[in-house]
């Protein structure tokens, strides 16, 4: 249908800072940038895709734009380095000849820079009334949204094999032998990166200080209030981590297996068994912006060494990688691993859990704001 209106289907790959958006998957101008009525105010708040349809519509017209699909829908507060996605577009008419390349197609970096201006000029409305806004900083009152890009646009590949055909049987219609490319089923991996910063009692605590209590409270860390699980300090379930204790937990995850214990509720995948390529625990000591996801530090079997300067908090990062997960898998995984490191669980209770088939009996989910889509593969088209 795409190809006999003209449509050319192009990929992209974009990034976005997960904590300025309610999650990727538009929900509907009724559910997006206003106040809903139950009262919650969501003014300035939209989905990822619902701000590409707004710079999609002012770039090619909402009439000449469809089907925009995900390679990994991320819920809200989760990052993206990378993700992926694909959107079927029309040609334009002649009137906008300069933007067409000699096929009348869009050409993918004219496509991509206009779709990368448009979202620049959008704008959020702070939820304050218009009448109280004249005492306040014109930055404030209308803050771009510059917490999205798209990082690449190209036309993407005609078709895929077909994962369900099956070559015993007589290729129809209704089982073909190769289909149109997406974006989601042609992932080939995806990697995410869950970072937690950890505080343990003795640097928190002033030793000059008196008071009994030894579980202190967090230091100040710019930048990482959203990027990051904050954990220590006064919480005392996770004063220590047991690092190499993480990391043996996390190696009974590691290849095929029903993690139904891991799937939460309103997962839309039929199948519960999923097959984790690799997951690696990382610790190193928190070297600020310099290190984001701070990979390949060096670890250590226990953070609960004090001092000052870098040693005052540690890096742990998660490492996930996996053709596909369920439904907040990643981060059910990343809050199990954490009770083994704490000393709540044994690394080899996480066998039992996966035996049991049961979310109810695994720990609590690891927040959303950690978690980073890092990077999506689609076999030998590179993004």
């Amino acid at each position: 249908l795409r190809r006999s209106d003209g449509f050319v289907r192009y990929a992209l790959a974009v990034q976005y800072h997960g904590s300025s958006f309610l999650g990727f998957s538009w929900q509907g101008d009724q559910h997006e940038d206003r106040i809903l009525d139950n009262g919650t105010d969501l003014r300035g708040y939209r989905t990822v895709e619902g701000r590409l349809r707004e710079a999609l519509s002012d770039l090619v017209g909402e009439d000449n734009f469809e089907n925009i699909q995900v390679s990994s829908r991320t819920d809200r507060g989760v990052h993206a380095i990378q993700n992926t996605c694909h959107v079927d577009i029309r040609p334009r008419t002649a009137r906008t000849a300069p933007l067409l390349s000699s096929s009348s197609s869009w050409d993918p970096a004219r496509l991509w820079k206009g779709i990368n201006y448009h979202l620049s000029r959008q704008q959020t409305i702070t939820p304050w009334d218009n009448k109280n806004d004249n005492h306040l900083p014109k930055m404030l009152v209308n803050a771009p949204m510059n917490q999205l890009r798209v990082l690449t646009a190209k036309v993407a590949p005609d078709q895929m094999k077909n994962a369900f055909y099956d070559e015993n049987h007589q290729q129809s219609s209704s089982n073909p032998e190769f289909i149109d490319w997406n974006a989601r089923f042609s992932a080939t991996e995806r990697t995410y990166v869950y970072r937690i910063l950890h505080t343990t009692p003795t640097t928190t605590r002033d030793d000059d200080d008196d008071n009994d209590d030894e579980s202190g409270s967090f230091f100040g860390i710019p930048f990482e209030h959203d990027l990051s699980w904050r954990l220590g300090g006064e919480e005392k379930r996770t004063k220590y981590l047991n690092i190499e204790n993480m990391k043996m937990g996390a190696s009974h995850l590691v290849g095929t297996h029903d993690f139904s214990s891991f799937r939460a509720a309103h997962c839309q995948r039929q199948s519960p068994v999923v097959t984790m390529n690799e997951i690696d625990v990382f610790a190193q000591p928190y070297n600020g912006a310099s290190g984001l996801l701070g990979l390949g530090g060096q670890s250590s079997s226990s953070l609960s060494s004090g001092g000052g300067g870098d040693d005052v908090v540690q890096l742990i990062t998660i490492r996930v990688k996996g053709q596909s997960f369920l439904y907040r898998q990643i981060r059910n995984m990343v809050g199990c691993l954490v009770e083994v490191g704490c000393g709540r669980m044994d690394p080899v209770d996480v066998q039992g859990l996966l035996a049991e088939r049961d979310r109810r009996a695994a720990p609590r989910m690891a927040p959303a704001h950690g978690l980073f889509l890092v990077n999506v593969q689609h076999g030998d088209f590179g993004l």
